[in-house]
C-alpha cells in the first residue's frame, strides 16, 4: 500500500505541472492603412467562403467605430465600418488550415490615408517623434498579449503583415519622404521586433499601387524600396526575415461587384483582399515550417 502510495504522489507531481503549464497560442500582427484596414464590402464575399471562428481576433477601437473592441472575439471582420472588411478574415482562415492543431489569435491595428514617415513613426531616431498610430499600435499589441496571458495562455507572437506604402508616395508627403521610405521600413520593422522582444520575428509586407496615377509622384520610389528592404535584395536596406508578397495581379475595388468606386486605381477589391490575406498565411507557413 505504501508503495501505491509512493507511486500515485510521485506520478501527481509528473502530471500536475504539465497541466498547469499555459497553453501555447500562436500570435499574428497587422498594421497599415487602407488596403490593411479593408476597402472591400462583406455583402460581396463569396458563399463558398467560409470564415474559420475557431480563430480569435483582438482590435484597436479606431476600427469598427468601437464596436467589439478592445475584447477577444471569433474572427471578424475590422475596418473602419462593419460593412467592410480586410486581409483578416483570409488570412486568420488560411492560418488556421495550415496550422489546424494550432490555436491562431490575431492583433490589428490600422488606418486609412496613415504615413510611414510620422504617424508610424516609431520615434527613435534623433529628432524624430513617436507616431500616434504606432502608439496605438503598441498599445492595441500589448493590451491584446496582457489579456491571453490573463486567460492563462502562453503567446507566441510568429509574424507581422503590413500594408501600407500609398501615403508615403503622394505628392503632399513630399519626394523626400517618398526617398526616405525603405530608411523608414528597415527601421520601423527593427523596432517594431525590439518592442515585443522578437529579434527576428518574421516581417511580410505587399506590393503596393499597381496602377500609376499622378497624384503619387513617388510612387516608383516606394515600390523600389519595397523591393530594397526585403530580405534577398542585397540592398543596404534589406532586413533579415522580411518577405515581399506581390501584389500587383489582385483585383481592385474598380473591378468589384457593384463597386461604388468604379475609378478607385487604390484600394483592393472583395477578391483581391481575400487572395492577398491568403498569400500572407501561405508566404509565412512555408517561411515558419
Amino acid at each position: 500500500m505504501k508503495r501505491l502510495i509512493l507511486l500515485f504522489l510521485f506520478t501527481l507531481g509528473i502530471i500536475l505541472p504539465i497541466l498547469a503549464q499555459p497553453k501555447e497560442i500562436d500570435v499574428y500582427l497587422i498594421g497599415g492603412q487602407s488596403n490593411a484596414t479593408g476597402q472591400a464590402y462583406v455583402r460581396n464575399i463569396p458563399a463558398s467562403f467560409k470564415i474559420d471562428t475557431t480563430v480569435r481576433i483582438y482590435y484597436s477601437r479606431f476600427l469598427n467605430k468601437g464596436e467589439g473592441s478592445e475584447q477577444w472575439s471569433p474572427l471578424c471582420q475590422a475596418s473602419e465600418t462593419k460593412n467592410k472588411f480586410g486581409i483578416e478574415l483570409s488570412l486568420g482562415t488560411k492560418l488556421q488550415s495550415l496550422y489546424p492543431k494550432r490555436q491562431i489569435a490575431l492583433i490589428k491595428h490600422a488606418l486609412s490615408g496613415s504615413n510611414l514617415y510620422q504617424q508610424w513613426n516609431p520615434g527613435n531616431r534623433p529628432k524624430n517623434i513617436r507616431g500616434e498610430e504606432y502608439i496605438k499600435f503598441i498599445k492595441t499589441v500589448k493590451d491584446a498579449i496582457t489579456s491571453l496571458k490573463q486567460q492563462g495562455y502562453h503567446p507566441i507572437i510568429r509574424a507581422m503583415v503590413w500594408q501600407q506604402g500609398e501615403a508615403d508616395a503622394r505628392d503632399i508627403a513630399g519626394m523626400e519622404q517618398s526617398r526616405q521610405y525603405s530608411s523608414n521600413l528597415k527601421n520601423f520593422i527593427e523596432q517594431i521586433r525590439k518592442e515585443f522582444n522578437s529579434e527576428n520575428m518574421l516581417f511580410v509586407y505587399g506590393t503596393v499601387m499597381p496602377i500609376a496615377a499622378a497624384r503619387f509622384t513617388g510612387r516608383e520610389l516606394v515600390r523600389k524600396a519595397q523591393i530594397a528592404v526585403s530580405e534577398n535584395s542585397n540592398s543596404e536596406f534589406s532586413v533579415n526575415n522580411t518577405l515581399l508578397i506581390p501584389a500587383d495581379d489582385l483585383q481592385m475595388l474598380s473591378n468589384d461587384y457593384q463597386t461604388p468606386a468604379p475609378k478607385d486605381d487604390v484600394h483592393l477589391g472583395t477578391y483581391g483582399i481575400l487572395t492577398l490575406g491568403e498569400r500572407f498565411a501561405d508566404a509565412i507557413y512555408q517561411r515558419l515550417k
